[in-house]
């Protein structure tokens, strides 16, 4: 089997992306399976699957060592492949892309993979992509999403966290070592009716494959306040806590996470309601993919890769009154 692995956290880093790292080597370590991968050159999470349409997009290439998942230390960036390292068996290529995750597996599986791709493989996320309001924003599900619309199998891997996104090597590989297994099960298994899957994996301390249960789920249908605060005005945040930020740092000239761009003039400040959501996930009882997750157990969750339309209202004729 061939995977094209991608995300949309970027490569591995300390802080936005500390997990790839240890999935890439469990698949060395337990599978055969041949691995492409294609990532986005730094962090691109909340962006769906999104493209930046009219931008030229630019690839570069790394080297990382496949026996120390902690040590993210790498040759390069090089503006090309490398025959020099990509022989050495000790270190893995990764293609780095200044583009999104859904351009990332588009890249990957037409002009970075060297043969025909089996599998696009997004994540693991730092963080769960479980209820609508993260599964629809979620650029690991974005680049699976694109992956299905590009006529492949598709799986997004999320690894939920509850206070800090920090967790021990063991329990990293031990959810390596279960996403895998499930990968392939879903993989040799595929519904008849499924574009591709979303899993969530939960970092807990006593997280083992074999034990950990996992069931299928459907999605918890929440919904936002809004996503921002104006800076400068005093703002009850989501822990109930209320601020008032200095006017002058609402007119700071910043530059954007996504594009690189700058600009002045009145900000909003970008302040989920984080804890919204695990409220809507304590009111109910139904195992979904929230709920599930919030139990310590794994999620899967089939989808298709379109939206999904009213049908009481998509048929018939629509007259208008004159």
């Amino acid at each position: 089997m061939h995977i094209l692995l991608t995300n949309d956290d970027g490569p591995p880093n300390d802080l936005s992306s500390p997990y790839i790292k240890y999935l890439v080597q469990a698949i060395h370590k337990y599978t055969n399976w041949k691995l492409t991968i294609t990532v986005p050159s730094s962090q691109k999470s909340w962006i769906g699957k999104a493209h930046f349409a009219g931008k030229d997009l630019t690839a570069s290439y790394v080297y990382s060592s496949l026996d120390k998942p902690e040590d993210n230390s790498c040759h390069g960036p090089f503006p090309s492949p490398m025959s020099k390292y990509q022989n050495d068996p000790s270190l893995k290529e990764w293609c780095l892309i200044d583009g999104t995750p859904a351009s990332c597996a588009d890249i990957g599986c037409h002009h970075i993979a060297k043969e025909p791709v089996d599998l696009v493989l997004s994540g693991p996320n730092v963080g769960r992509n479980s209820t609508a309001l993260y599964i629809t924003s979620s650029g690991t599900i974005g680049a699976a999403m694109e992956g299905a619309l590009m006529n492949h199998k598709a799986i997004g891997l999320s690894y939920a966290y509850d206070v800090t996104p920090n967790a021990s090597p063991e329990i990293l590989k031990e959810a390596s070592l279960i996403s895998i297994k499930l990968i392939e099960n879903l993989y040799n298994n595929w519904g008849n009716d499924v574009d591709l899957y979303s899993i969530n994996v939960p970092l807990e301390s006593n997280l083992k494959l074999g034990k950990t249960k996992i069931y299928y789920t459907p999605i918890l249908d929440n919904k936002w306040s809004s996503l921002f605060k104006k800076l400068g005005d005093s703002t009850t945040t989501f822990n109930g806590t209320s601020s008032n930020e200095d006017t002058t740092r609402a007119t700071t000239t910043t530059t954007d996470i996504v594009d690189g761009s700058v600009s002045d003039g009145q900000k909003f400040k970008w302040a989920p309601n984080f804890q919204a959501v695990h409220e809507d996930i304590d009111k109910t009882e139904a195992l979904t993919d929230g709920k599930v997750v919030s139990l310590g157990h794994v999620s899967v969750t089939a989808l298709k890769a379109v939206f999904k339309q009213c049908d009481s209202l998509n048929s018939g004729e629509l007259v208008l009154e004159l």
